[in-house]
């Protein structure tokens, strides 16, 4: 009964950390766009990250948590060339 225990709090303890490392990148990639940043240093930063959609006003980067089905994103939106919000969500 003790080892189901342990097995149980060690699955917990790792989805908890892929959920944490997940929203940090996420967190991370929008703290380096402020509003007024050129949208252009958005699309063509380097992202360790796992899914990406770009438009002429829009970023958004996926990072994925424990389970396929939760993601962390970021989204960056922009007018005239210049960024107006970088925004973190999460999405399960």
């Amino acid at each position: 009964m003790a080892g189901l225990v342990v097995l149980v709090a060690g699955g917990v303890a790792v989805v908890v950390a892929m959920e944490n490392r997940a929203a940090g990148k996420a967190m991370a990639f929008c703290d380096r766009f402020k509003p007024g940043t050129a949208f252009l240093e958005a699309g063509q930063a380097e992202i360790d990250r796992q899914f990406v959609t770009l438009s002429d006003d829009e970023l958004t980067v996926s990072f994925y948590g424990a389970i396929p089905p939760s993601l962390h994103l970021c989204t960056v939106k922009a007018r005239d060339g210049k960024v107006t919000l970088a925004r973190y969500s999460h999405v399960d």
